[in-house]
């Protein structure tokens, strides 16, 4: 993206009639097109923590499911802090960046513990939880409680950066700090959350990325970037690297009924103490039943015969695009796995907490096993 010459360095001038005015269209637009989504029909902190936690990185479409699983299975922060990583992780496989839900455990263990299951009313007292930043602890504290605490995620760091033309990296000082500034300034109601709400919602579903909807902006008349003609030019953000491609081969190892799983390292760079079938990185397919072959027999102590191609199942992680061959394998001879491997039954294998490709993998055997 081109870089924005020094002379078009401007800060937002302030308008005649202010921020008021500003913020009483973006309410007034707020109120007859929000979607009516599950977390915005409590006040109840814990539930708008965790939608705010899995929101991150995740669609909403994808959310609303996950977010009303979790809060039946765990619906107060201190029955999240009774549960165990497996139980959290179980409830959390499909969404992906786990260590979203191992910081959810974490923060919820904190807070039972430093405060009693009473969740503080400050954002001050949200920044000393476990895993929560500024933005989480603005959301739920303006949402919840009614604090006077701005939020600027990529939704609203794009609105005011469009709203006011502002070039430069938006991820760095000092545009930064001046986006935080901006949001704060636009806080000038009794109702916070609203206003941090309805910035949110502006940018997830007017002021996109790509082909924003300037016709139905309320504050089309006082964007900078649409009177400019050039909207899609802000954010100035960094190119993103593109994907780096991975190939993988895994091998789906039975002795009877119950099938062979290996437990990833805690401090593992991918899917950190997740169960997944025994999985390596090769440099192609033609590689893939050699490096099967060496890692069962030496790795986990359980040589095995293929019994051929299970299928080829993709995903992503993080930047990844991983190509994962699965193999399916009848185990020779009766040594204990070793190396944090061991069998798994089909009941327990459902109960599982598995990456997505590897779900996908265990869903397509079980229902293989259970047809023959």
């Amino acid at each position: 993206m081109t870089k924005a010459s020094s002379n078009r360095s401007r800060r937002p001038r302030q308008s005649a009639v202010g921020p008021e005015h500003e913020t009483e269209l973006l309410l007034d637009w707020y109120a007859q097109h929000q979607r009516p989504l599950p977390w915005r029909q409590t006040k109840d902190p814990y539930a708008i923590w965790v939608s705010e936690v899995m929101l991150q990185q995740t669609q909403v479409a994808t959310v609303i499911d996950y977010y009303q699983r979790w809060l039946e299975r765990f619906p107060t922060v201190g029955s999240l802090a009774r549960a165990t990583e497996d139980d959290v992780l179980h409830a959390w496989q499909g969404l992906g960046y786990y260590s979203r839900a191992r910081r959810l455990l974490e923060g919820a263990r904190y807070l039972v513990r430093e405060h009693g299951s009473e969740l503080p009313r400050t954002p001050s007292a949200w920044l000393d939880v476990p895993g929560v930043g500024r933005y989480t602890a603005g959301a739920v504290t303006s949402i919840a409680f009614g604090a006077k605490a701005p939020v600027v995620d990529g939704n609203v760091m794009r609105v005011l950066c469009r709203l006011y033309a502002l070039p430069g990296n938006p991820q760095k000082a000092p545009l930064a700090g001046e986006l935080w500034r901006l949001a704060e300034a636009l806080l000038v109601t009794g109702a916070p959350g609203d206003v941090n709400q309805a910035l949110m919602e502006l940018g997830a579903t007017v002021c996109q990325p790509k082909a924003p909807k300037c016709g139905v902006c309320p504050w089309r008349a006082r964007c900078r970037a649409h009177a400019n003609g050039e909207p899609e030019r802000y954010p100035e953000l960094p190119e993103r690297p593109k994907p780096t491609p991975l190939v993988m081969a895994c091998a789906l190892v039975s002795r009877g009924e119950r099938v062979l799983l290996a437990q990833q390292a805690a401090n593992a760079a991918r899917w950190a103490s997740m169960w997944l079938f025994p999985t390596v990185e090769v440099a192609g397919e033609g590689d893939a039943l050699h490096a099967l072959a060496h890692d069962l027999g030496e790795r986990y102590g359980v040589p095995g015969r293929v019994l051929g191609k299970f299928g080829v199942f993709k995903h992503a992680v993080t930047r990844y695009r991983i190509t994962l061959h699965a193999y399916a394998y009848r185990a020779r001879g009766a040594q204990a796995p070793r190396a944090g491997a061991r069998w798994w039954s089909p009941s327990e294998l459902e109960k599982l907490a598995l990456p997505a490709a590897h779900r996908r993998i265990a869903n397509q055997w079980l229902s293989e096993a259970a047809s023959s």
